[in-house]
């Protein structure tokens, strides 16, 4: 991983300054996928496309802010490790402020893909007896969040394992199982096989797809 110059992000509600991480190159090595695509990649982070102003309080979109990058500064850039990830609960108040806003689809369906992933993270990642249950409301949050991105969907594009992965996780089996078997791709038969083993255990929760840069055997 080669660390870029600090990315400096002005607020669009209050125009103050955050910096984030920027990379000149990384790699994939090592890395983890779970079926919900959420990834971590030690030599490739990821700058959340949604970021909190640390004045203000609000969010926005990355691409909504002003930005520009650090100066060299005697012969050396100023860095940050600052990713400024958000979890469930900041998702779930980002949705709420922006939502009375005129989004775009993408925009929309990244809001949504982070709620639907942080929401594994929160409640359903990993399994142990000390995490907490979601409420009925956090549930309905999940439900809207899967159909939102449900309705959001390409169907003329590539978007079957994710398509399928969705209805596997809202416990629609069945239609699951029919996008998957009709998924022709043969570099992605290792995951239709994995998808379809925990369709057939009616599993509802993601699941490791490969952990530490090796496919994880199911």
């Amino acid at each position: 991983m080669n660390p870029g110059p600090a990315k400096i992000l002005s607020c669009p509600y209050c125009g103050g300054i955050k910096e984030v991480m920027s990379l000149l190159s990384g790699n994939t090595f090592r890395g983890t996928v779970w079926s919900d695509t959420r990834r971590h990649y030690p030599m490739l982070p990821e700058v959340s496309p949604i970021q909190k102003c640390p004045h203000c309080g609000k969010y926005y979109f990355i691409e909504q802010a002003k930005s520009e990058y650090a100066k060299e500064d005697e012969s050396k850039f100023r860095y940050s490790r600052e990713l400024g990830t958000l979890n469930y609960s900041e998702l779930k108040e980002a949705k709420k402020q922006m939502q009375h806003l005129t989004l775009t689809k993408m925009q929309r369906w990244i809001m949504n893909h982070q709620l639907f992933m942080a929401y594994n993270d929160e409640f359903r990642r990993n399994q142990d007896t000390s995490r907490c249950n979601p409420s009925e409301y956090d549930k309905n949050i999940f439900e809207t969040t899967v159909q939102e991105l449900l309705d959001g969907i390409d169907t003329s594009a590539d978007y079957d394992l994710f398509h399928a992965e969705l209805l596997r996780e809202s416990g629609r089996f069945e239609e699951a199982r029919e996008i998957l078997t009709q998924h022709h791709e043969e570099d992605d038969r290792w995951v239709v096989e994995a998808m379809l083993k925990h369709i057939s255990d009616r599993d509802t929760l993601p699941f490791l797809l490969i952990k530490n840069g090796n496919r994880v055997c199911q």
